[in-house]
């Protein structure tokens, strides 16, 4: 196996492994699109001949077969059913199977014997019949060109049998040529075929040049369907067969039977005016006029479209992102310094400011070489909801709205397959099933939309529904017996806390499992992958009406805005994407409510409180002897003693604590110090378990 060529086939392959799924599943909406079955016969037949170059002979085998499936559907032969459907996805299955072992270096084994019988079988024409297991072919005949008297045709005539031309009437008067595969007795062969057994008459070169147009080329009236339409494979007659009766009609023994064309040529049809020698043709039949036109376009954009596009390795990328990362820092601490000589040197003071202006742009460039569009992280889904609504019996349509926002590489990678376990979520729990929709008023089609939507620095992937919604006391019941929770501390949840209840490891609202849900796991997947990627989660449901989770994400990963706080002696940062505002700290607006510190921002909001002092230091900010300040975020308010000021970092993971933490990591500030990055999310849970405490 050549690993240079894997390298380059593999990413092409998976590509068009997901643009055949797209396209399959477009085709099922709109049967009758020649553009999308021309594009999925080219998507078999590019990872044929890839999968030729590197001998995976396997592979090779399997494409075929949907190719060969692919190319009778394209040119109308078979008409597409829904279990061609079926078949042709889970053909992709197998190869998609195929390719991972390609990628772990091994050619890949056989596919399902079962499947790629019923692979062939509906390609030359046969359906299942339901409820057996034997497949009928499936016959289309064409009265206009069936040809008069003649029932011989209608049936599939024996295999390894003699082979003859000839020419006869059709039910319109016009005459047509006809090969035909048979063992038929010289009494009874029909009109013009008396003489195939021993002539040794030869026809000419017209003859010849009018009858081979008539078989091969200009779809001469009265030419009959090609016998595959009707016989089984054994029947069909081959490209060798074939050619031996061209040898039959142009030298070798051709049959007297074959009348002369003269008139009886099909009109538009005209034989040669300089006929070439016999020994000369077999060489002269390929050559066409036509070919000695060059192509027209091709050649020239060809070339200009593979210019455009490079393929780079990931990890190249990210070696570049952390060398700019740490660009990014040195020219923090450059301007710390330059800042500190105040305006003693002006030189210095305008090298800082250009440097600072060249790193953006060089941060900026960067940042958008690995930001990819969600389109990648939407692909999967369409599949997913066809799949699963089928087996649970439910009528779901899919919108995708957002496929252009893009969004960093690390982000489209982690995020897939939490993304999917959300869709089978709420397809299992959140909507209802036909009945239950129309009883309750609603259309027995339920709607779930996948949206991504630009914000600023920050995108928001949601995933919502039409469903039942979330029952919070049913989910806070589910908690205690499951013991996820206390009775007494379900007694002091809030709403919006009790429906935070099923990201808590180990809960389900299902006693049994399935093999879509009920094992307690995922939804924590989805709260924990969201924290590693700096995000934040929304929850919100309406019973009866459905639900909404969304999760935000900053636009890239690599440089992170941070807000330095001052807590009594430490310097700490915290993400300028999880803060709303600043707040001088009135202790006129603080309550106690059911055991909870709030702070009252205005007249239509209240905030818990998280007093980092207590959490960090273990002695809570004093409000009345230390300068205290406060940050509030979606989460609570946060008090510290100082807000200092903002800065681009680089985000540094700590390996060495916990995998439950409240940091997100460290960065270097400018002034070459390292500050730890709190995570508003995990404090403010921390907060509210010590508070129920």
């Amino acid at each position: 196996m050549d690993m240079e060529i894997l390298q380059d086939y593999l990413p092409e392959a998976q590509e068009l492994l997901q643009k055949a799924q797209e396209d399959t599943l477009r085709l099922e909406g709109d049967p009758d699109n020649d553009e999308i079955l021309a594009s999925l016969f080219r998507a078999f037949h590019t990872l044929k001949g890839g999968a030729g170059f590197l001998e995976a002979q396997n592979l090779v085998d399997w494409t075929h077969h949907l190719e060969d499936l692919l190319d009778k559907l394209r040119s109308h032969s078979l008409s597409l059913t829904p279990v061609m459907i079926d078949t042709i996805l889970r053909g992709l299955d197998v190869i998609e199977g195929m390719l991972q072992e390609l990628g772990q270096g091994e050619y890949p084994a056989p596919g399902p014997q079962d499947l790629g019988a019923l692979i062939q079988e509906l390609a030359a024409g046969r359906k299942p019949v339901t409820g057996e297991s034997t497949i009928v072919p499936s016959i289309e005949t064409n009265e206009a060109l069936a040809p008069v008297a003649d029932t011989r045709l209608s049936a599939c005539p024996p295999a390894k049998e003699t082979l003859f031309a000839s020419q006869r009437e059709t039910q319109d008067g016009r005459t047509g040529t006809y090969v035909e595969q048979g063992n038929v007795p010289a009494a009874s062969a029909p009109a013009g075929s008396e003489a195939l057994a021993g002539s040794n008459e030869t026809i000419s070169e017209e003859e010849f040049e009018a009858t081979l147009d008539a078989l091969y080329g200009q779809q001469a009236p009265g030419l009959v369907d090609p016998p595959e339409a009707a016989c089984t494979p054994a029947d069909e007659i081959t490209q060798d067969e074939f050619e031996q009766v061209l040898d039959q009609l142009y030298g070798q023994q051709a049959p007297s039977g074959v009348p002369t064309p003269g008139g009886a040529l099909a009109p538009g049809f005209s034989p040669p005016k300089e006929p070439t020698p016999s020994a000369e043709a077999p060489k002269d039949l390929p050559k066409e006029p036509k070919k000695e036109n060059p192509p027209k376009t091709p050649a020239t954009t060809a070339p200009e479209a593979a210019e455009t596009t490079l393929r780079v390795d990931a990890g190249r990328l990210d070696a570049v992102m952390n060398q700019v990362g740490e660009l990014v820092l040195l020219r923090n601490r450059l301007a710390a310094a330059v800042g500190s000589l105040g305006e003693e040197s002006e030189d210095m003071l305008r090298i800082a400011r250009e440097m600072d202006l060249t790193v953006n742009d060089l941060q900026s460039t960067v940042m958008r070489l690995r930001m990819q569009p969600c389109k990648r992280l939407f692909q999967q889904l369409p599949r997913v909801v066809r799949d699963v609504s089928r087996q649970l019996g439910k009528e779901v349509r899919l919108e995708i709205v957002g496929e252009d926002v893009e969004i960093d590489k690390t982000v489209v990678d982690a995020l897939s397959g939490p993304l999917i376990h959300l869709v089978r979520n709420s397809l299992d729990h959140g909507i209802e099933a036909p009945a239950d929709r129309e009883q309750a008023g609603k259309s027995k089609v339920a709607t779930l939309r996948v949206a991504a939507i630009h914000l600023g620095d920050k995108v928001r992937i949601e995933v919502a529904d039409d469903g039942k919604g979330i029952d919070r006391g049913f989910v806070t019941q589910k908690a205690i017996a499951k013991g996820v929770i206390t009775a007494e501390q379900a007694a002091h949840l809030s709403e919006q806390e009790a429906l935070e209840l099923i990201f808590r490891p180990g809960f389900s609202t299902k006693d049994q499992a399935t093999d879509l849900s009920g094992r307690g796991v995922g939804m924590d997947v989805v709260k924990e992958t969201v924290r590693k990627l700096r995000g934040r989660l929304d929850l919100q449901t309406r019973l009866g009406q459905g639900t909404s989770l969304a999760m935000e994400f900053p636009l890239t990963l690599a440089v992170l805005p941070v807000l330095y706080l001052r807590l009594r002696r430490d310097i700490y940062a915290m993400p300028v994407s999880a803060i709303n505002s600043l707040l001088d700290i009135d202790d006129s607006r603080m309550h106690t409510l059911k055991g909870k510190t709030v702070y009252r921002v205005n007249g239509a909001q209240v905030t818990p409180i998280v007093d980092l002092g207590a959490l960090l230091h273990q002695k809570p900010m004093a409000l009345h002897s230390e300068t205290v300040e406060g940050v509030l975020t979606d989460r609570g308010l946060f008090l510290v003693s100082e807000v200092l000021g903002n800065e681009d970092s680089v985000v540094k993971p700590i390996d060495f604590l916990a995998e439950q933490n409240w940091y997100q990591g460290a960065t270097i500030s400018g002034k070459g110090s390292v500050v730890l990055i709190l995570d508003p999310n995990s404090l403010a849970a921390l907060e509210a378990l010590e508070g129920v405490a």
